[in-house]
C-alpha cells in the first residue's frame, strides 16, 4: 500500500487541515489531518496522487509541490504503508472548499497541540513550514 499527502501552507505559516469525517468505516474518524490519500492507479506517481488528492478534497489545484520526505510507517490500524509526503504554498486567490470530511480550516501550527490529531502529523506540518521558511516562500 503506498501513499501520499501534502501540507498546504499559507504565507502566514498556517497550514490546511482537514476536520475528517466522525463516522465509522473510515480510518482516523474525527480527526485532523493534512490532506491525504492512497494511489489509485499503478501508473499514478506520488505527486501526482498528491495533487489529485487536494484537488479532490478541497477543488484547488496546486501549482509548485515540494517533496518534504517518504517513509515508511504503520497507520493507526495496523497497515504498514510508505508515504511521500509533499509541501506547497497557497496562492491565496484559489476558494478551498471542503468536498470530504467536517471542515478545511488554515491552522497555526500552535493551534495543532489543541486538536485531535495524529502525533506524526504534527511533526509533518512543523516540518513543512519549517522548509518553506528556508526557502523564503513564507
Amino acid at each position: 500500500m503506498a501513499h501520499a499527502g501534502i501540507v498546504l501552507i499559507n504565507k502566514r505559516g498556517e497550514v490546511l487541515m482537514q476536520h475528517r469525517d466522525n463516522v465509522s468505516g473510515i480510518i482516523n474518524p474525527d480527526y485532523w489531518a493534512y490532506i491525504a490519500g492512497q494511489r489509485e492507479e499503478e501508473n499514478e506517481n506520488y505527486e501526482q496522487t498528491a495533487r489529485r488528492e487536494l484537488q479532490e478534497e478541497t477543488g484547488y489545484i496546486v501549482d509548485k509541490l515540494y517533496p518534504l520526505l517518504e517513509e515508511d510507517y504503520k497507520r493507526t490500524d495496523g497497515i504498514k504503508t510508505r508515504r511521500h509526503i509533499f509541501w506547497a504554498v497557497y496562492d491565496g486567490t484559489q476558494k478551498i472548499n471542503c468536498f470530504e470530511g467536517q471542515e478545511m480550516v488554515f491552522l497555526k501550527l500552535e493551534e495543532l497541540e489543541n486538536k485531535k490529531i495524529l502525533p506524526d502529523h504534527k511533526r509533518i506540518c512543523h516540518l513543512a513550514v519549517l522548509e518553506a521558511k528556508k526557502k523564503g516562500l513564507i
